[in-house]
């Protein structure tokens, strides 16, 4: 009897602990937001068992509940909280109850950093570097695998994880501010648990963790603290179009409209001129941005005004808790843009000073033109994307020295393009770069040829706009055509076992440190010369496979003259006397030797003279 009286009070008593703390609330979204934003309203998702017949009770001062908005699936509540301008920093509980039982969830505001509205962005005046975490250096060997995660490092498989990690990038940065460098740009940080290609980072599957491959959360900060220490600014890439499929959305979608889905799996059409051909079809339009741009990546369905809210509130959270100076936006044009717009817009709404570069990848000016912000499209689109990739330099950078001079090619190709900058409504926030981690290394298109490469090296750091560099450019990092894995080998010396540093002088080739040093004296000028951030262009119709240009501003001018001959060229400066009245030398800005302007100068053959006129 005594213990059958025992076993009843003991699941008297386990019945009532879990009446009192039911955990019927599994995840909370974001997990912490600030006092002092501009947008006063904030959305959390909370997301367990049968959330929905839960009432739900805030009581802290400042902070109220504005609305709470159901789907199709009881298990989730998106609870919009109002946060008063007096609100103070601080834990509060959100108290759920279901009948008779409770559960509190302890949410935290935090104090938001001072000037953090204002921030600086990157500008024109910046030179990026672009790297993929996993392929640059192994910081920490101890996060290669971990538990619950599908990859681990296998570096002799080059569609696997090989360890790069966001400790390696720290160790780099003063790395990259010698090199000159003043802007990051990594691919995304955040937890990617594909089976497959997970090292690619852009099928997130969770938005508010850091891969625990790449680090941790607060890593993040380190990292951005460690730039800025540095004198370099940190760029997010945003990621708008799609998630992972091993998101834990898939396994209990929030709602049944989350994702564009279709019958049977269908892929975009990938035809981005779309959207700015007048004739185009509503079928193709909704094909491009309905489609999957891979089978592992789920179209996210932004025109759902909870998911819309949710993924902008993702990267707000990320440039405040990191201390993040600038947006890349991914596949930009594979959502709705007008959609996408409001999306870029309601983060600019944040940080009114934000400047946001977008990969729109078309292939003519006028389409790129498009997408900048202030263009005055006749449709009415505004992008809100304040700068723009430049795809058809990128091309014209990739062809022109491998061609034999002609009406339109070799450094025709660069007159021509220059001369359609009209269609820009700012020429100056226009992002050029030589390759990327979505193309052929740039030492494949010039085929390892160190003259060809030293030229789009130089004519990419002159040009109007803005450089972009891909890690490992700076030392001519080879690749394998055809193929994303081609694109994006380790850095070697990044990994305590490879069996040379390029990190360091004695561990490149001669080639290698022949690159590197060009580019670091190019670097190293722009950053201290705004005359190549900002200033004026004028170019002169390319010669005899000669193309002279000069960048100019009240305070300085120069003379960039490219010779795409195989052989030396004398060149006769009498035709550019409206650059040069009054002008008697120009010392090349790599090489410090001085060249007389009275008479003609001494081109060398594949190369690229930059003068500074004095």
């Amino acid at each position: 009897m005594k213990r059958t009286i025992l076993i009843l009070v003991s699941f008297f008593l386990i019945f009532q602990l879990c009446a009192k703390d039911p955990k019927f609330v599994q995840r909370v979204e974001p997990t912490y937001w600030w006092t002092g934003m501009i947008q006063p309203e904030f959305q959390v998702m909370l997301y367990g068992i049968d959330l929905q017949s839960a009432e739900i009770s805030i009581h802290y001062p400042g902070v109220t509940i504005s609305r709470k908005e159901l789907t199709d699936n009881p298990d989730y509540i998106f609870l919009y909280l109002n946060v008063a301008k007096e609100a103070l920093p601080g834990k509060f509980n959100i108290v759920l109850k279901k009948g008779r039982k409770t559960q509190t969830v302890v949410y935290e505001l935090k104090q938001r950093r001072a000037g953090s509205s204002s921030r600086k962005s990157f500008t024109e005046a910046d030179a990026l570097y672009l790297l993929m975490p996993d392929r640059f250096v192994n910081g920490n060997p101890t996060n290669d695998s971990i538990p619950g995660y599908h990859q681990g490092v296998h570096r002799n498989i080059p569609g696997a994880r090989h360890g790069g990690d966001i400790e390696g990038i720290i160790s780099k940065i003063p790395y990259l501010a010698d090199l000159g460098i003043t802007a990051l740009w990594t691919t995304p940080l955040l937890d990617d648990n594909d089976t497959q290609y997970s090292y690619h980072q852009y099928a997130c599957t969770d938005y508010y963790t850091v891969d625990p491959r790449l680090g941790r959360n607060e890593d993040y900060l380190r990292l951005s603290e460690t730039c800025h220490s540095n004198g370099l600014k940190l760029i997010i890439d945003v990621v708008p179009n799609h998630c992972g499929s091993a998101h834990w959305w898939l396994k209990d979608l929030p709602a049944k409209d989350w994702f564009n889905t279709w019958p049977t799996y269908t892929s975009s059409n990938y035809r981005m001129t779309a959207w700015t051909d007048p004739h185009a079809s509503s079928a193709d339009l909704y094909r491009l941005t309905h489609g999957w741009f891979a089978p592992n990546m789920p179209d996210l369905n932004l025109q759902n005004a909870l998911l819309f809210d949710y993924l902008w509130q993702v990267y707000v959270f990320w440039i405040e808790s990191a201390n993040i100076d600038g947006m890349r936006v991914d596949t930009y044009p594979y959502n709705d843009i007008k959609t996408a717009a409001r999306f870029i817009q309601s983060i600019r709404n944040e940080y009114p000073n934000m400047h946001v570069v977008g990969e729109c990848w078309v292939k003519t000016p006028a389409e790129i033109a498009y997408y900048q912000s202030g263009n005055n499209n006749k449709d009415g689109f505004d992008s809100r994307l304040t700068s723009v990739m430049d795809f058809c330099l990128k091309d014209v950078l990739s062809t022109s020295f491998n061609e034999t001079e002609s009406w339109d090619g070799g450094m025709a190709r660069f007159y021509s393009l220059y001369a359609q900058d009209f269609v820009y409504p700012d020429q100056h926030a226009i992002m050029n770069f030589l390759d990327n981690h979505d193309i052929d290394r740039y030492s494949i298109a010039v085929k390892r040829d160190v003259r060809k490469y030293k030229m789009g090296l130089a004519l990419l750091i002159v040009s109007r706009g803005y450089p972009q560099l891909y890690y490992g450019t700076e030392i001519m990092l080879d690749g394998k055509a055809g193929s994303y894995e081609g694109n994006r080998f380790d850095f070697p010396g990044g990994w305590p076992s490879d069996k040379r540093n390029a990190f360091i002088e004695s561990g490149r080739t001669n080639a290698e440190n022949e690159v590197f040093d060009y580019l670091k004296k190019l670097l190293n000028y722009r950053k201290n010369n705004p005359v190549l951030q900002n200033g004026r262009m004028k170019q002169f119709i390319p010669e005899n496979g000669i193309y002279v240009s000069f960048r100019y501003n009240d305070d300085k001018t120069i003379m960039v003259v490219a010779n795409n001959n195989e052989q030396n060229k004398e060149l006769d400066l009498s035709r550019f006397n409206e650059m040069l009245t009054g002008k008697t030398a120009g010392t090349e800005i790599t090489t410090l030797k001085t060249y007389s302007l009275k008479s003609p100068v001494t081109v060398p053959a594949k190369t690229v003279l930059i003068l500074e006129i004095k």
